[in-house]
């Protein structure tokens, strides 16, 4: 922003041509337009920035894509809204996906959001360094059952059991919790925005990331399409196809062009600049390897719901995820 005025030229054109080579990559439009709907699963942030520098640079409509990029009015009705044909594509958790297949429902993930654990757990206590700290503390959750698994499981890779600490039940008010000092950790938390939100109070937080607390790594953000529509609609299938493509051109691109994605996402979202400042490059940091998911790594996630009685039976792998709708 405060660049000579030669620069800022440069740096336009720089990012014109990274919007550019990524273009290169996808489809060339075919002579008509396909409507998509795809249904966030919350407000705009920065996690969303592969789909709307894809819309915001013409990647999608390259693709010969016209997408409608909605906020959900009920973020848990996502999945339901996908199965029943009411938005053509949604984003949604990985372990949600488990629990859809369980209770038969028809969607799958086709690609990978955000393709690592954003999930933490947060500490703003010089003296709570390591999940061994906590013994003997506090730790607040929001209270739905892979909070006790994830921490049971981090707990015991620290030589803990749950009774080594006082879990208390804070609902969504996570951070106030910290804050005042009501709970010593919290569990639940993410690293690209409450770790930044608390810096920019002026307080250094310990964040341990959950696949560096011995929960095993996932996918924190999937994009999900209908399996019944998949297999039944040719036309469907291939603009999911295209979508992915222009989706994951789009991660790319504004990996490379952090100025240009923080732009877009200045547009999309209501969050402060302050924020955004410094949450998106955070979180394209965290986007290398967004795009196709892994099943062997969703297979071991699975393993780990059922042994900590998040699934009341195993769950096959290929009724979750595909990678058919991604290049490799």
């Amino acid at each position: 922003m405060h660049e000579a005025l030669a620069h800022r030229a440069l740096a336009i054109v720089a990012a014109a041509c990274v919007a550019a080579a990524a273009a290169s990559t996808v489809l060339a439009a075919p002579a008509e337009q396909r409507h998509l709907t795809l249904t966030l699963d919350w407000t705009p942030n920065p996690d969303h920035v592969g789909f709307y520098y894809a819309r915001d640079k013409g990647l999608f409509a390259k693709a010969g894509l016209d997408v409608a990029i909605r906020s959900p009015s009920d973020p848990s009705a996502a999945l339901k809204l996908v199965a029943v044909g009411r938005t053509d594509l949604a984003v949604s958790y990985e372990p949600e996906l488990f629990y859809a297949a369980a209770r038969k429902l028809p969607v799958v993930a086709v690609a990978a959001v955000v393709p690592r654990p954003l999930n933490s757990i947060m500490t703003i206590d010089p003296g709570l360094r390591r999940v061994a700290d906590l013994r003997g503390h506090t730790v607040g959750i929001t209270g739905v059952p892979s909070d006790y698994a994830a921490l049971d499981t981090a707990l015991a890779g620290a030589g803990l059991t749950r009774k080594a600490v006082t879990v208390v039940n804070v609902g969504y008010n996570l951070l106030p919790a910290l804050l005042s000092h009501k709970v010593d950790a919290v569990l639940g938390v993410y690293r690209n925005v409450e770790a930044i939100e608390l810096e920019q109070r002026g307080v250094k937080p310990t964040v341990i990331p959950l696949d560096r607390a011995g929960i095993p790594p996932y996918d924190e953000l999937v994009l999900v399409a209908s399996k019944k529509r998949l297999a039944a609609d040719a036309a469907y299938a291939d603009a999911v196809r295209r979508f992915v493509g222009a989706f994951v051109a789009g991660t790319n691109a504004a990996r490379r062009d952090p100025k240009g994605a923080l732009e877009v996402l200045r547009h999309a979202t209501a969050a402060k600049d302050a924020f955004l400042e410094r949450a998106t490059p955070a979180t394209l940091r965290l986007l290398a390897g967004a795009g196709c998911p892994k099943p062997a790594r969703w297979a071991r996630y699975g393993r780990w719901m059922r042994a900590h009685g998040l699934l009341k039976k195993p769950v096959a792998t290929s009724a979750v995820v595909t990678r058919r709708y991604c290049a490799p």
